[in-house]
């Protein structure tokens, strides 16, 4: 019987062993960032003022890309590899390699999720737009289908399972808590001023709705 009793307690030492998490890889895992919002001021403000500055609206257009890069990412639950930039595709239950023959980088699904809870990247409910925003940004060629694709994305919403709005998807994108950066929207010049008045009536039946300036549209 003590021997039945000391093999148990190995095993179960073993399977804890077996269940913990390795030791992560010196090469930290790298989401995109989220933009930070002076530079989207400046950005709109310069398109108010009637100036074009083509060069910042490639800056905030790629920050914006590289965030939804990395939820297509997260989708498909996948990682670029920090050491060659090899996509990884990361396993539940096992060590991830990078598929790389001359990259020695892996990751298991414990660091995996932490990383992406350290780094807001979870997507939520607002995949639609994050990956339309990917999928397009692309292909947009001249200023003004650049800046109306980043309006567009940082003006929409987490949707619910009837396809109606809940809140702003642009605390995933932008710096700062959530309520800052709803206060921040509703104070931005407009690009479009029929599509910012829909966005504020939008949000005014969302749970961001007590963040609306009553003075807002007055001051546009």
């Amino acid at each position: 019987m003590r021997t039945l009793l000391v093999m148990s307690k190995q095993t179960s030492q073993s399977t804890q062993r077996d269940d913990s998490p390795v030791q992560p890889h010196p090469a930290k895992i790298r989401w995109g960032a989220r933009l930070p919002m002076p530079k989207l001021k400046k950005l709109y403000e310069a398109d108010a003022a009637g100036i074009q500055d083509i060069e910042l609206c490639d800056e905030v257009g790629s920050y914006l890309y590289s965030r939804c890069r990395t939820f297509a990412l997260v989708k498909n639950t996948e990682v670029e590899c920090p050491s060659c930039g090899t996509v990884v595709a990361v396993a539940k239950d096992e060590v991830s390699h990078c598929s790389n023959s001359d990259c020695d980088w892996y990751t298991d699904f414990h660091n995996y999720w932490k990383s992406i809870q350290n780094h807001y990247a979870w997507f939520g409910r607002g995949l639609g737009a994050f990956l339309g925003f990917y999928e397009r940004y692309p292909a947009a060629r001249t200023y003004r289908q650049k800046i109306v694709l980043i309006d567009q994305l940082i003006h929409s919403f987490h949707m619910d399972e009837a396809g109606q709005p809940v809140k702003s998807v642009a605390s995933k994108l932008l710096e700062g808590n959530k309520n800052d950066v709803v206060r921040f929207l509703d104070d931005l010049s407009a690009i479009d001023k029929d599509a910012k008045t829909q966005w504020r009536g939008v949000t005014a039946t969302t749970v961001n709705a007590r963040l609306l300036s009553p003075s807002a549209e007055d001051s546009e």
